[in-house]
């Protein structure tokens, strides 16, 4: 996983971390506001805290490694892994809509008065490509900076638990701020860390690919705005159960020390 970038990047992880909680905490002052972002649904404008992930580590790679390491990080977004693999892209474009469709069939089935989603093809082009920018940003740091750091001293799986407890952290004063219940905040993040273990199988089955992570990531927020009605009626809860079994299967058959070694019916 272009080893010469991530070299000597572990003990960076405290330091990425920390970097991001101080430049967010501007979008977490402007949240108070409550001003919205034009043409995404429920979304305020502190969102733009997105891109603070790739501005720190962006920063500490500069610092480090100066412009050359800046633009080896970049291209990183060019890295798709081998053709051979393309399927888990297609894995990571599906997987939340699959997710998103089951939690809308228990809700139907438990008797939940829920209309059916309301669909315009310009509007869902338009969140695609707005949450795929806000997915870059994240992920930049993310699965390209903080992860490979982790990596060097923890297991895929364990590395996977860090970084979705500390991605989930991040966002709990945004969601607070945006009004969601305290049991909605605690479901959520939890389904965030299971969401970040699938993303760390699909990053190492891809051989590191960043755009598999932004994939991923530009579906869990374009499911969650296309479930009725802009997402209110979404239950974290579901989301949750239905995504800690996936990771859980993930797990098991993959095996916890990389997330890629793929051996169906042998024990762990």
């Amino acid at each position: 996983m272009n080893g010469g970038l991530e070299a000597g990047l572990t003990r960076e992880a405290p330091a990425f971390f920390g970097l991001v909680l101080a430049l967010s905490l501007p979008f977490y002052l402007l949240g108070l506001w409550h001003l919205p972002l034009p043409g995404l649904p429920n979304l305020p404008a502190s969102a733009l805290m997105a891109f603070m992930p790739m501005a720190a580590a962006l920063i500490l790679v500069y610092r480090d490694r100066g412009r050359g390491g800046i633009v080896a990080l970049v291209l990183r977004l060019t890295h798709f892994g081998p053709a051979a693999r393309i399927g888990w892209h297609l894995a990571a474009l599906l997987i939340m809509p699959a997710v998103c469709a089951v939690e809308f069939g228990i809700l139907r089935l438990t008797g939940s008065d829920l209309p059916l989603p309301q669909i315009a093809p310009g509007a869902v082009l338009f969140m695609f490509i707005a949450f795929c920018i806000g997915a870059i940003g994240e992920e930049l740091g993310w699965q390209g900076y903080a992860y490979p750091a982790l990596r060097q001293r923890h297991n895929a799986l364990m590395a996977a638990l860090v970084l979705g407890v500390v991605w989930a952290l991040w966002h709990v004063i945004p969601y607070g701020l945006m009004g969601r219940s305290a049991e909605w905040i605690l479901w959520h993040s939890l389904s965030a860390v299971a969401m970040r273990i699938i993303i760390v199988w699909l990053f190492e089955n891809t051989r590191g690919s960043i755009p598999v992570a932004v994939l991923f990531h530009t579906m869990i927020n374009l499911s969650w705005a296309l479930f009725p009605v802009d997402g209110s009626y979404y239950d974290p809860f579901i989301t949750f159960v239905i995504l800690t079994m996936a990771a859980a299967v993930i797990v098991y058959l993959w095996g916890p020390a990389t997330l890629a070694g793929f051996r169906a019916g042998k024990g762990r």
